[in-house]
């Protein structure tokens, strides 16, 4: 069990405070982030999020000084070539698998 907790609270409190010194609505921040836009939903809701869109929000927010040693800048995310849809690449550069109306067909 881990000793340490995120207090999702205060960092939705520091999100919001940064949205708004830029002016960006949550869906703003979802682009500049390249998060999906549910993220933003759990952390409203209080609830834990994944441990890269963790760093991904700390680095947006420049939190990351500390930890920087720590951070490598993740893979380019790569638009299906059936659908089109965008997707993070997995770590060997492949593809995801997801249901597109190709891959089904």
């Amino acid at each position: 069990m881990s000793t340490h907790r995120l207090d999702v609270p205060q960092l939705h409190r520091r999100l919001d405070e940064r949205r708004r010194e830029l002016g960006l609505t949550w869906r703003g921040v979802a682009q500049q982030t390249r998060l999906a836009p549910a993220t933003f939903s759990r952390i409203t809701d209080g609830r834990s999020l994944e441990a890269d869109a963790l760093i991904t929000l700390l680095v947006w927010l420049g939190l990351d000084t500390g930890i920087a040693s720590l951070i490598e800048p993740g893979a380019t995310p790569l638009p299906c070539p059936d659908c089109g849809r965008v997707l993070q690449p997995k770590r060997d550069g492949g593809m995801r698998a997801h249901p597109c109306r190709k891959a089904a067909g």
